[in-house]
C-alpha cells in the first residue's frame, strides 16, 4: 500500500504581512532611539562624565569631583585641583551610538537578515563602543595624573585616544559583522534511519 503524504502548505499571507509589519515597526523604533541619543546628547555626556570620573578614581586612587549639568570633572591630587576637563559632544559615544541605531534600521529592512540577529548585532556593536569610549576616557584622565595636564593631555587625548577610537570602532564593526552573520549549527532530528 503506497503512502500518501501531503505537500507542505505555504506560510499564510497575512503571516507575511505580519512579519514586514513587526520589522518595519522594529526599524522606527530603532530611528527614533538614534534620533532620541542626538537630541539627549548632553544627559548622556552627563552620565559619561559622572562614570569617567568614578573609574578615573579606581585606576589613579586619586579623587575626582563632577559637575554632570556642565559636563566638567575635576581630578585632584589630595587637596589641591591638578586638571579640570569639560566633556564636549566629541568625547560622547552618543553620536556613534545613533549611528549604530540608524544603520540597524536599514538593515531591517533587508529581509534575508533575522530581525533577531540585527538586533544581536546592534547590541554587541553598542556595547564595545561604549566601553571602548568608557576607557578612552579614563586613559586620558589617568595620563593627565601621571604626565600633568599639559604633556599628559596632549599625548592621551591626541594619540592614545585617537589610537583607542580606531581601534575600538574596528572592533565594534567586526564584533557587529560576527553577530551578524554567525550560523549555529541546526540539530537535525532524528530519522527512522537512524534508530
Amino acid at each position: 500500500m503506497a503512502q500518501i503524504t501531503s505537500a507542505p502548505t505555504p506560510p499564510a499571507a497575512g503571516g507575511e504581512l505580519v512579519a514586514r509589519t513587526g520589522r518595519g515597526l522594529l526599524a522606527v523604533g530603532l530611528c527614533a532611539a538614534g534620533a532620541s541619543l542626538i537630541v539627549l546628547a548632553s544627559t548622556l555626556r552627563a552620565l559619561e562624565t559622572t562614570v569617567s570620573a568614578r573609574a578615573i578614581e579606581l585606576v589613579t586612587g586619586q579623587a575626582a569631583a563632577t559637575a554632570p549639568a556642565a559636563n566638567v570633572m575635576v581630578l585632584y591630587d589630595g587637596r589641591s585641583a591638578v586638571s579640570v576637563f569639560k566633556l564636549t559632544s566629541e568625547c560622547s559615544v552618543a553620536y556613534l551610538l545613533a549611528a549604530v541605531m540608524f544603520g540597524g534600521a536599514a538593515l531591517l529592512l533587508v529581509r534575508r537578515l533575522a530581525w533577531l540577529r540585527v538586533v544581536a548585532a546592534l547590541t554587541v556593536a553598542a556595547g564595545i563602543l561604549t566601553i571602548v569610549n568608557l576607557g578612552r576616557l579614563t586613559a586620558i584622565g589617568a595620563a593627565v595624573r601621571i604626565w600633568g595636564p599639559g604633556r599628559g593631555f596632549e599625548i592621551s587625548h591626541t594619540y592614545l585616544g585617537s589610537m583607542v577610537t580606531f581601534v575600538g570602532t574596528c572592533l565594534a564593526g567586526l564584533g557587529f559583522a560576527a553577530a551578524l552573520v554567525v550560523h549555529r549549527r541546526r540539530v537535525q532530528p532524528a530519522t527512522t534511519a537512524d534508530r
